[in-house]
């Protein structure tokens, strides 16, 4: 389980799809599929900002102004909603809720209860806590950055 492997897979398959999907339309250029590539969105190593547009669901204006080149506004949303769409659950099943289930567990070894959230902070402290309630290692992750672990697990 490997957030940013999983996250790098998930971007080349989508960008795959769009490139098989949009060669399908009609005949184009041979530099099509290497210049689309090319794009900033595609770039998951650093990874860059407009690849994090794309990992929120969002399309970034550099990849719809190089395909209105080729095809028109309704075309491109036609095809590349349902694949944004089919990126977005496959990241969702294969990381998010793989995280979700990983912070209830490490709320589970704070002592943090269904019940405590309702009545707000409590006066627990996680040095009260029995550091053999759950042994994994995220019982040491302080809550103020959990959610900074959550997004670094992609970007690592």
């Amino acid at each position: 389980l490997n957030p940013c492997l999983t996250h790098r897979s998930e971007v080349i398959i989508f960008r795959n799809a769009c490139i098989e999907s949009f060669l399908s339309l009609k005949s184009l250029d041979p530099s099509f599929p290497a210049e689309f590539s090319a794009l900033d969105c595609w770039d998951f190593e650093t990874p860059s900002s407009s690849c994090l547009w794309l990992t929120r669901g969002l399309l970034p204006a550099h990849l719809t102004l190089f395909l209105k080149q080729y095809f028109p506004l309704s075309v491109i949303y036609k095809i590349i909603s349902p694949l944004l769409n089919d990126f977005q659950v496959k990241l969702y099943g294969e990381i998010w809720l793989c995280r979700n289930v990983l912070f209830h567990a490490w709320e589970e070894s704070q002592g943090i209860t269904a019940t405590s959230k309702l009545c707000g902070p409590s006066t627990t402290t996680a040095s009260t806590i029995s550091p053999h309630h759950h042994n994994s290692s995220l019982a040491t992750v302080s809550q103020d950055s959990w959610i900074s672990w959550i997004s670094s697990s992609i970007i690592r």
